[in-house]
């Protein structure tokens, strides 16, 4: 392929001196040139040059507690304000956003509250969402951010709130619910959690209530009754079984 573009020696020199991979450096090469030339070429002529982008260093601890400690009341711009001026280090707010998935400060489960989900678990519908932002800064609320990258005039990124925080939430500071407002399905099931619900049943053959359900032995169609009725039958049906046997 022809040669379109002629870079002079002293525009080669200051390519080398300025350019550091970063778009503040490449516009200030725009700048001086006189946009002389597109900025693809620039880039791939500072990469034939051999000025590759450095690489930014490891993590630290203190760095990863810090993300850790504020990600869900900061944002990434904000956090890598924070990291510069405590840590004196530049990371983009992509390489921040990757260090929050992998430090697990995302959830992608699909299970749990979103911020109005909850608002409407607890007050039908009404959003006080900056009661939930107070319950969060008190640290009496964990929660966690979806990490959908969405702007803020898009309404921010999404919050999650998972069952069993909201559950330990309630248990640790049930003044601060009102239920006259909360839904009383949901917020039952909830604060009930996944354990199984016993129903009183009713024997067939004696008619007493009782909670525990055991199936008696023996039968095509087995049904529900009493433990002294199912010992009364499972012996009954064992003693049946070896008359036909004894006859056979």
């Amino acid at each position: 392929m022809k040669q379109k573009y002629f870079p002079t020696e002293e525009e080669l020199e200051l390519i080398r001196k300025t350019y550091d991979g970063s778009s503040l450096a490449l516009n200030r090469i725009m700048r001086i040139l006189g946009r002389k030339y597109p900025r693809w070429y620039v880039r791939r002529l500072a990469a034939h040059m051999g000025l590759a982008i450095p690489k930014p260093a490891d993590w630290t601890a203190a760095e990863e507690s810090y993300v850790a400690e504020h990600y869900p009341q900061m944002g990434l711009k904000a956090l890598r304000n924070g990291l510069k001026h405590n840590f004196g280090v530049n990371r983009s707010t992509t390489a921040i956003h990757l260090k929050v998935k992998r430090l697990g400060l995302l959830s992608a489960d699909g299970e749990g509250f979103t911020l109005r989900g909850l608002c409407k678990l607890l007050w039908n519908g009404q959003e006080n969402h900056s009661i939930v932002y107070r319950w969060m800064e008190k640290g009496w609320l964990k929660g966690k951010r979806r990490g959908t990258l969405r702007k803020k005039c898009q309404g921010g990124d999404h919050w999650y709130f998972d069952p069993e925080w909201v559950r330990s939430f309630i248990v640790a500071h049930p003044e601060e619910i009102d239920l006259r407002l909360v839904d009383p399905v949901a917020f039952i099931r909830l604060v009930a959690g996944d354990k199984e619900i016993l129903q009183i049943c009713k024997c067939p053959a004696c008619g007493l209530e009782h909670e525990t359900k055991t199936i008696n032995p023996g039968l095509v169609m087995p049904r529900i009754y009493c433990p002294s009725c199912k010992k009364r039958i499972a012996e009954r049906k064992m003693d049946d079984d070896w008359a036909l046997a004894m006859e056979g």
